[in-house]
């Protein structure tokens, strides 16, 4: 699936694909944003039922070792079809800020959120949704070369099941290897992947067949820049069941789609007028 998404890139402007050598690691910079956009559309048979969106900016901050991140700029909306367009309140996590590091090679690490989980709000911000929104923007790279045309596989874990509705689970990303490209004369690696999903109630130690969530399946491009060492664009996309009030409408299924990009790169410049996808 991640395959299909490469054809983004032919709007773009990309050369011939090749393969390359993987980058040793990733250069991080004292200060970056990303902005990002996010559809997801629950459908009949196609038919749409309803569609929520979502814009926002990502932006962190080199702070004793670990980046200081925050949204900004967050607009949520809900449509169905005939109705007015209608403002989404925002979720904890939404005006909160949070505590990562970076690693040279993708990690994510050392995650916490900038408040006290006794304060209600606090208590209910979930971190991997932070967590797992990064790992989408930033590829894990293998620690040495991978082989030619060779893939490698990454396990990020998270645990919330210590806060009001979390989950603990596990995202697999198998990346597909790296080739060569080249948008609007500058060069990139594009980066591959499909990840799957897996969440469960309960702490460590509790049967994982008990409340466990349906898996998500997502597959996605990322593009990192040879000559500054990070990566400037991503997009993904991948489908859920649809949640059970939506069933009882008729809901067949639910698709969604989201895109993340540097602040001033090309694809700034491209995407920055757009409310989506």
């Amino acid at each position: 699936m991640a395959l299909a998404l490469v054809s983004v890139l032919a709007a773009l402007g990309c050369g011939k694909a090749s393969q390359a050598p993987n980058p040793y690691a990733f250069r991080w910079p004292d200060t970056l944003s990303y902005r990002l956009d996010y559809v997801n559309q629950v459908s009949r048979n196609r038919e749409p039922l309803l569609r929520f969106a979502e814009s926002k900016t990502l932006r962190l901050a080199i702070r004793n070792g670990r980046y200081l991140g925050a949204y900004d700029s967050v607009l949520k909306s809900s449509e169905r079809p005939g109705e007015r367009l209608t403002l989404v309140p925002y979720l904890p996590e939404d005006t909160l800020l949070f505590n990562v590091k970076l690693g040279a090679h993708g990690e994510l690490s050392d995650m916490s959120l900038g408040c006290d989980p006794t304060v209600a709000e606090c208590a209910r911000a979930l971190p991997s949704t932070v967590l797992l929104e990064l790992r989408r923007i930033i590829p894990r790279l293998p620690l040495f070369e991978a082989p030619q045309g060779g893939g490698w596989v990454d396990t990020l874990t998270f645990d919330d099941t210590g806060r009001e509705g979390g989950m603990r689970g596990s995202v697999i990303t198998s990346y597909l290897g790296r080739r060569d490209t080249t948008i609007h004369g500058r060069s990139y690696w594009l980066v591959g992947w499909d990840s799957f999903r897996r969440a469960f109630r309960g702490g460590a130690g509790s049967d994982p067949t008990l409340g466990a969530a349906p898996p998500v399946e997502e597959s996605g491009i990322s593009l990192v820049d040879k000559q500054r060492l990070m990566p400037v664009y991503s997009t993904w996309a991948g489908a859920v069941a649809a949640p059970p009030e939506m069933r009882a409408a008729g809901a067949t299924g639910s698709g969604f789609r989201g895109r993340a990009y540097l602040a001033g790169t090309v694809f700034d410049s491209l995407y920055s007028h757009e409310v989506g996808p």
